[in-house]
């Protein structure tokens, strides 16, 4: 089973929890390059299994927060085109 299914059940465009100015915002969020930077150091580091058990633990919650962020915005990037379309 899909990690997000439950995520997915919930954010369903067709019965939104967003409001058209929050889904806006979240689509526009910009991207934090010193998270980027880290994501991508500690990527580097899991690559060369370098990595400390302090460090696995904030990768790793790097990675699901990205991924929730990604669902997120796409749900609310859909949301946004389910209104143009009606």
């Amino acid at each position: 089973m899909n990690a997000f299914a439950d995520l997915e059940q919930v954010l369903n465009p067709a019965d939104s929890i967003f409001t058209v100015e929050g889904a806006r915002r979240l689509v526009n969020m910009p991207t934090n390059p010193e998270r980027i930077a880290r994501m991508e150091e500690l990527g580097e580091k899991a690559g060369e299994d370098t990595l400390t058990c302090a460090e696995r633990s904030e990768y790793e919650a790097l990675i699901h927060s990205s991924k929730l962020i990604s669902v997120l915005r796409l749900k609310a990037g859909a949301f946004l085109q389910n209104l143009k379309a009606a």
